[in-house]
């Protein structure tokens, strides 16, 4: 074997490592996976280099055809399956109702001034301005900014 066909082999083979130990030990996107990417990558320009464009593109095809394969085949193993979360969900959520202000609610935990309040069947995170109010006390929304949720204590004659 020749010693450009060695060193063309040793680089796909780093590669094809480099890529195995970021799918099995090393959780993300990281540096071993970053790596065998362009061992992967100069492995082919070392074979069109040493080889001419012919082996050049066998060798793109070959480490193409199979990563896709392995992309493709990995998750229907038996290991591929524990590793690949693959249910979806059953039902579709329902459509949030629209918050207003003066709407009254009831708190579900106590708002510090952050916590949890109930508007009809929708539960929402909400804010005081700066106000200790206790769960299951009953609230007034007095503004909305955003996703940002402000309220206040309601008092008894509110409806």
């Amino acid at each position: 074997m020749s010693e450009q066909l060695l060193t063309v082999s040793t680089i796909l083979i780093v590669g094809y490592l480099l890529l195995a130990i970021e799918i099995f030990l090393v959780p993300g996107l990281g540096l071993p996976g970053v790596i065998g990417f362009l061992f992967l990558i100069v492995g082919c320009y070392f074979a069109n280099d040493f080889f001419g464009i012919t082996y050049g593109v066998v060798t793109i095809v070959a480490v193409l055809t199979s990563t896709t394969a392995m992309l493709v085949w990995f998750p229907k193993t038996r290991f591929g399956r524990n590793l690949v979360h693959s249910t979806a969900l059953s039902k579709k959520a329902e459509p949030l109702q629209t918050l207003i202000e003066g709407q009254i609610g009831i708190t579900e935990s106590d708002l510090r001034p952050a916590g949890i309040a109930r508007f009809g069947n929708q539960r929402e995170s909400v804010v005081t301005e700066g106000e200790f109010i206790s769960s299951d006390c009953r609230v007034l929304i007095t503004e909305i900014r955003g996703s940002r949720v402000v309220v206040e204590a309601a008092s008894p004659l509110q409806t």
